[in-house]
């Protein structure tokens, strides 16, 4: 019923960052779009993190514990989850439909190393691939995967 894109600050969409969602917003697909950048990024020397997310707030309260694992093959980022350092925070374009004691908790502004950031560039995505939806909402699986994924390399060349 949709797809959901992991990119970075420079707005890149991350290699195997995008999954589909079946009948709404679940946390194990995003889980897992989330896990491949994160270990490949842990892997090359990066230990502190900022995911913003629209439902950040919800979505980070057990994060660790459904993507940490103390079985390395159930895991699904197998490293110690005490050397990784992750901040979860609201879009600040999201932040007036949350609580105000759930914006200031969550807000970019109060974020340790994150600076002024807006955390909106995967918007920017959608901004141009929204048109997708139309020619892809019939489509099989994997002819589906194939157009995004053609689309999305696109975006990131011409990055």
């Amino acid at each position: 019923t949709g797809v959901f894109c992991v990119s970075c600050r420079h707005v890149f969409i991350s290699p195997n960052g995008v999954v589909d969602f079946y009948k709404g917003e679940r946390f194990r697909p995003v889980d897992v779009a989330f896990s491949g950048p994160l270990k490949s990024s842990y892997l090359s020397g990066l230990r502190h993190f900022v995911i913003t997310y629209d439902i950040a707030c919800k979505y980070g309260v057990n994060f660790k514990s459904r993507c940490f694992n103390k079985d390395p093959q159930a895991a699904l980022i197998p490293t110690p989850h005490e050397e990784m350092f992750i901040a979860f925070c609201v879009n600040k374009f999201h932040q007036e439909s949350h609580e105000d004691s759930c914006s200031a908790k969550n807000a970019l502004n109060y974020t340790k190393f994150v600076g002024r950031t807006c955390g909106e560039g995967v918007e920017t995505i959608w901004a141009k691939m929204n048109w997708l939806r139309y020619s892809t909402r019939e489509m099989s699986p994997g002819v589906r995967r194939e157009t995004l994924s053609e689309h999305f390399n696109d975006w990131n060349w011409q990055k």
